[in-house]
This record gives C-alpha cells, structure tokens and sequence, in this order.
C-alpha cells in the first residue's frame, strides 16, 4: 500500500502480540445433547440450561403446532458455559421451519449466552427472534423464504453477534417488514424494551429478495456495528421506506467496510439511509470504508435530513455519486495523533491496525500523519509503544480536527460539504505571498426569515478583507456557523498585488478544517 512518506520498519516479537483482537476464552465442560427429530428437538430447547450442547442431525425440523413460536427456549448460557444450538454437520446443515411463511416465528429465544450456528432457518413468518438476550451469537446460519425479517434483535438485546450468516428471500408476505436484520423495535412499539445497544452484524451476505432494508436499525439503540457484509439490492421492494442496504434510526452507529450492489434496482434510491424517527435520534453515526455499486448517479450514497453524520472514504460507482443531506458531514481525513485507521477515534484498533501495517499485513487505510507519534518521520516499533501508552493512560482527550471535503464550481466559487452547523471553520488559501485577498463567504440559514418573501430561509453573506498571505503563502480564516447553516460557500472576489488585480482562479483554497 502507499505510505506517503512514512517508512515502516519490522516489529521484534516483543510487540507482535501487543493489542490482539481477543482469543477463545477457556469453557467449562458442556453436556452434548443429540437431536434426530422434532419431538427431542422442542424436548431439548423446553430444558436447555447452562453448558447444554443441542446438537441436530442433518434433516427438516418442523413443528405443527399452533403456536406462534415453531421452537423457543427462555433459558440463559453463561459467559463461560453458553447453551449451544447447532448442526452436527456444517456442510450439511439441519433445517428449522414454520408451518409457512404467513405464521410462526421459526426460532424464539429468550436469554443470553446463546450460540446458535450452521443452522437453515426457512418457510416461516419472522425468523430467527433474540429476546432480552445478551452476549449471544447466531453464526453460519441461512435464513430465507421469510414472511417478514429474518432476524430480530429486540426487547433490551445488547452485546449480540450476527456473523457469517447469509440471509434472502424475506418480506414474502409483506414487503413493508421484509428486513435482513432488525434490530430493536419502533418508536410506536408497547410491548418491548427499546434498549437494544451495541449489536454487532458481520461477514453476512442479504439478498437477492431482501424486500426491506438489509439491515434497520431502529431509534433508541446505541452503537451498532455493520461490517465486512456483503450486499444484493435485486428485489428490494422499496415500500415503508424500505429501500436502502442500511436504514439507521439509532445513535453512535458505525457502518464500514461493505460492498453493495444496487443490481439496477430501481426502487433502492439509496446506499445508506439515516432517518430521525424522534428528537436527538438518529444522530453521530460514521459510514465509511464501504465500497457501493449503485448503477446510477441517481442513486445516493448517503441520504439523511436532521440526521448528523460523518461520511468518509467510500468508493462509488460510478464515482461520482453523491451523498444529501443538511447535516452529512463528507470529510477527507481525520487530524489526531494516535488515530491510525482514520475514523476519529483513538482506540484500541489503531493499535491493531498499526501492529498489522508494521507486521507486513494488508490494511483498508492507515494514516501516516497520525501514527507517527514520535515524529521522526517513519512508523516502526516506537510509535506502537506511544500508542500503547497513549492508550493505557485513560480517555483521549486531545481534539481531533476534520478536513472536510469541498469542490469547485465553474464560477470559481467553493462549495464546502454540510453537516457543519454550528461549528468554526477554518479555510486554509493559498497565494502568493506579498499579495492582498479580498473575499465573500456565505450559507443558506433555514431559520432567517426572508424579509421579500415572507418565508423562513435565507442567504446570509458576508465580506472578508484585505487579507494578505504569510511569507509562505497561506492565509487562514476562520468563520462560525449558526446551528442550522448549510450550503456553505467561500469566492475570491479580488486578488491584488501592487501593480493591481491579478486573475482571483489563481488563488487555491488548499484545506478546510473543522473541530
């Protein structure tokens, strides 16, 4: 990979291990349980305890009762001794069904500490359901010709994990609840806990005929994560504004490192959706990493209203697709020592990803800038060891700085992303030095009531100058911004040396920065 100007050099083994992403941890001895058919099957699950090993010989499990619930248990695992329900053959896994896709919820548990793998789930209205679980895990499982979602992650879920699954052919009886993965409940909802945090979603293949959003992430939850999943848009139905690979609602969300193919879909209008269904939802989500095959510029890559988030370093085809949004923030790179992945933060995955450049392995992105801790212009061992002191002392609380994306338009002014209501901004120009600048800048403010036509919205513009570059060059200004300003612009108005005016398309505006 390109590494700028930063040299990397090999570590010793004394760092090789340092910041692992965390091994197996060490199980008390389980009780193996065999299942051949449905009655030992509802058997098992109906007196699961702690350490039980359910385990399902190759074949169809169906269950004709009346029930809502084809098969449920309400037990809980233990950190170390989960209950484990799973296919004695992977490569040739047993099947768990409904009656038919217009009843039954296939799989129904209550309880943490669940490791639910390598099973089909199929012909059932709702799939697979964790209730008030935590800690539990649905692994390697196929679910499809759903009714409804394929897996619901609801009533105060936290801490689950949904990987290596592959999920299609959902929304059967009613596209409008068609979901890949849902996770927490409406705004509308009596019935559930609405505390459904920190649920991670990865490795896991939607569609085709995943008739809703891929994965919907409902308001009031806390910091989901949707990695490294792969996405097919054919059959998207688009109706209940379900027509997106993601929709968020909840807060701090990360989507990152996933391919989407929009597949000439013509109802999914976008990649990644943000929506607020109820005040301060909806908001301090980052989506980046993601590499989207949308077909069509009219299609976005992330759409939200209201809804603040940070989008960065996604590829598009075609590349020019956009984002919209008033509060989609679209930046370049993060400024902050010790953030090695670039994503704002200083956690322990800079050190991960840090270690792994060092080590010779292949990263999505590493920031050159900001790993070299020790400054001498090269990332070797030194700077892993500042990092792993950086982090060991507690909370960062050194402030990171967003470059922000910006483009210029073909009257020359520059049109700056949204999503920085609220904020300073600090424009970075480049000219040249002995030389005075004169300058406008400006935004659409939504809550200004415009005196000509009555109605709220207005451009507010304000002059700057003379402003004269230092001995280099550079000049930097910094303006401020109501809460609710968008559409930010800056233009050269005059550039001026002592002879006179000078062509203003020879001023750059090199970086714009924000907190």
């Amino acid at each position: 990979m390109k590494r700028n100007r930063w040299n990397t050099v090999s570590l010793t083994a004394l760092f090789f291990g340092a910041f692992a992403s965390g091994g197996a941890g060490i199980s008390a001895q389980s009780t193996e349980i065999l299942v051949t058919d449905t009655a030992s099957l509802l058997t098992a699950l109906a007196s699961a305890s702690a350490g039980d090993e359910i385990v399902l010989r190759e074949g169809i499990y169906q269950c004709e009762s009346s029930s809502w619930k084809a098969f449920s248990a309400q037990a809980d695992g233990t950190e170390t001794q989960p209950i484990i329900l799973r296919s004695e053959d992977p490569e040739h896994p047993a099947e768990i069904c409904g009656k038919a896709f217009s009843s039954q919820c296939a799989l129904y548990i209550t309880g943490s500490y669940w490791e639910i793998r390598d099973l089909k789930i199929s012909s059932a209205c709702k799939g697979i359901f964790l209730v008030k679980s935590e800690h539990s895990i649905i692994s390697g499982c196929e679910v499809y010709e759903i009714g409804d979602e394929g897996i619901h992650i609801i009533d105060d879920s936290s801490y689950n994990l949904v990987e290596d699954c592959r999920i299609h052919d959902t929304g059967l009886l009613n596209p409008k609840y068609g979901e890949g993965v849902y996770i927490g409940s409406a705004k509308n909802a009596t019935d559930y806990g609405f505390d459904c945090h920190y649920n991670t979603v990865r490795g896991c293949a939607f569609g085709p005929n995943v008739a809703a959003d891929h994965v919907d992430i409902k308001e009031y939850t806390v910091g989901t994560l949707v990695e490294n999943c792969t996405f097919d848009g054919t059959g998207i139905q688009g109706q209940n504004g379900g027509d997106s690979f993601v929709e968020i609602k909840g807060n701090y969300a990360v989507v990152r490192n996933n391919v989407g193919y929009r597949n000439s879909c013509e109802t999914q209008l976008y990649g990644f959706d943000l929506n607020m269904q109820t005040d301060g939802w909806g908001q301090y989500n980052q989506i980046y990493e993601n590499t989207l095959y949308l077909d069509t510029t009219d299609c976005y890559v992330v759409k939200g209203w209201n809804c603040y988030a940070e989008v960065f370093r996604n590829h598009t085809e075609p590349a020019d697709c956009t984002s919209y949004g008033n509060m989609i923030l679209q930046i370049e790179e993060f400024q902050l020592a010790g953030d090695a992945n670039g994503d704002g933060k200083v956690t322990y995955e800079d050190a991960v990803r840090l270690r792994d450049t060092l080590t010779g392995k292949s990263v999505p992105f590493l920031s050159g800038p900001n790993s070299d801790l020790s400054a001498d212009g090269r990332l070797d061992a030194k700077d892993l060891a500042l990092l792993k002191r950086k982090l060991l002392s507690g909370p960062d609380t050194d402030a990171v700085r967003r470059k922000v994306c910006f483009r210029q338009e073909e009257a020359g002014k520059w049109r700056v992303t949204d999503g920085l209501g609220g904020r300073d901004v600090t424009f970075v120009l480049s000219a040249d030095a002995g030389t005075q600048l004169k300058l406008g800048w400006g935004y659409w403010d939504p809550d200004v009531q415009n005196a000509d036509t009555g109605e709220n919205g207005k451009w507010i513009q304000y002059s700057l100058g003379p402003i004269s570059p230092d001995a280099d060059g550079m000049a930097e200004i910094q303006v401020s911004l109501p809460e609710n300003g968008t559409r930010l612009a800056l233009e050269v108005w005059d550039y001026l040396d002592d002879s006179g005016k000078r062509d203003p398309g020879k001023v750059q505006l090199a970086a714009v920065l924000t907190p």
